[in-house]
């Protein structure tokens, strides 16, 4: 069973390891395929306008 615990600072992944890179996949594949994965997982600034 997979878990996400998250904070402003960190992410934390607690399952098995399969789980986990299936999830990544995932993740990678909602936001374009080509797209690195630190992007992926780095929240957008706050206070910033994202033009």
């Amino acid at each position: 069973m997979l878990k996400r615990y998250s904070d402003d600072r960190k992410i934390q992944w607690v399952g098995k390891a399969w789980e986990i890179r299936a999830a990544l996949r995932r993740l990678k594949q909602e936001k374009g395929g080509s797209t690195r994965l630190e992007a992926v997982l780095t929240p957008p600034a706050r206070g910033r306008a994202s033009v």
